[in-house]
């Protein structure tokens, strides 16, 4: 997948369709897209290893920064700790409308 369709698709809203990302040792881990978060005007995605939600898990999501070429995983504590801030927040606001 070339990034321009990465970051198109983690960029649209509507689409939910798993992504393809490489570890460092160069294998293809398949993640759910889970959020698409705005931190700072930065843009944030949340993904989830396919495997582990298959397996039930629960608290696997990832964070990344979405970059013109590319995401790289996020690796600040404090960002981080923002980012699901606002996860959490969106998450309870969608849970009051339903």
């Amino acid at each position: 997948m070339k990034n321009d369709d990465l970051i198109d698709r983690l960029l649209d809203e509507e689409d939910d369709s798993t992504v393809t990302l490489y570890d460092e040792r160069g294998r293809a881990v398949e993640m759910a897209q889970m959020a698409l978060i705005a931190v700072g005007g930065e843009p944030y995605v949340l993904l989830a290893p396919v495997e582990l939600l298959e397996r039930g898990e629960t608290n696997c999501l990832i964070a990344f920064k979405v970059f013109e070429d590319g995401v790289r995983e996020v690796d600040d504590p404090a960002i981080e700790s923002e980012i699901f801030a606002e996860y959490e927040r969106l998450f309870s606001e969608g849970k009051k409308e339903d």
